[in-house]
This record gives C-alpha cells, sequence and structure tokens, in this order.
C-alpha cells in the first residue's frame, strides 16, 4: 500500500498508471494525476482524498474518476467540505482537524480492508 500528499499524492497516482501489480492499495491526498490518466494497468484500490475548497486539485478531479471508472478499479473519492490543499497537515495554517480525523478513520478502514490489519 502506499498514501501521499500533495505532490506525494500526486506520485501516488503516477505509482497507480505505472500498474506495479504489488501495489494493492492506495491512497492519493489532493495529488494531480497524470495527464492523461490511463490506469488501466493496475489492480489497486484506490481512496482519493479531496478537500472541497481546493479548487486547483479539484479541476483534475473529473479525469481522475473517469480513468478509475474506465479501469475498473475499485475506488472511492472522498471530498471533505470546508477543507483545503493540505488539510490533513497539523503543522500547516489549512489543517482541518475534524476533516484529518474522518479521513484518517476512513484510510485505516481501506488499508485494513486491502491489505489486511
Amino acid at each position: 500500500g502506499v498514501m501521499g500528499f500533495c505532490f506525494g499524492g500526486g506520485q501516488v497516482w503516477s505509482m497507480i498508471q505505472d500498474g506495479d501489480p504489488r501495489l494493492a492499495a492506495a491512497a492519493p491526498f489532493y495529488g494531480t494525476p497524470p495527464d492523461p490518466a490511463d490506469f488501466s494497468k493496475s489492480n489497486a484500490a484506490v481512496l482519493a482524498v479531496y478537500g472541497a475548497l481546493d479548487q486547483r486539485v479539484n479541476a483534475t478531479r473529473p479525469a481522475a474518476e473517469a480513468a478509475l471508472k474506465a479501469a475498473n478499479l475499485e475506488h472511492r473519492i472522498l471530498v471533505y467540505e470546508g477543507a483545503d490543499h493540505a488539510f490533513f497537515n497539523d503543522t500547516g495554517q489549512r489543517y482541518n482537524a475534524e476533516a484529518a480525523t474522518k479521513v484518517y478513520q476512513e484510510l485505516i478502514g481501506w488499508f485494513n480492508d486491502h491489505l489486511g490489519s
């Protein structure tokens, strides 16, 4: 499994696109996918995380979702209202404790379901 934030989230999308068969679960947090996105080589279950206020990254969400659907990958897209880019970073000004707490529970559940506990 892999997770990444901001630039790291974009790297997670790239790993999904590369289709490494060892990757069973992935969680890109507010990262931008490759353009064009093609996840057809992957088997990873993807939990994509966005902050509703993050206009730049959210502009890429439809393409990511379309590529996930086209690849028939199990996926879930979470968008947190009132949260901005980097909302999970508790050292930054955009930290959103409520959204971070909720997504942490989702993330742990996702990885438990797809990687085992």
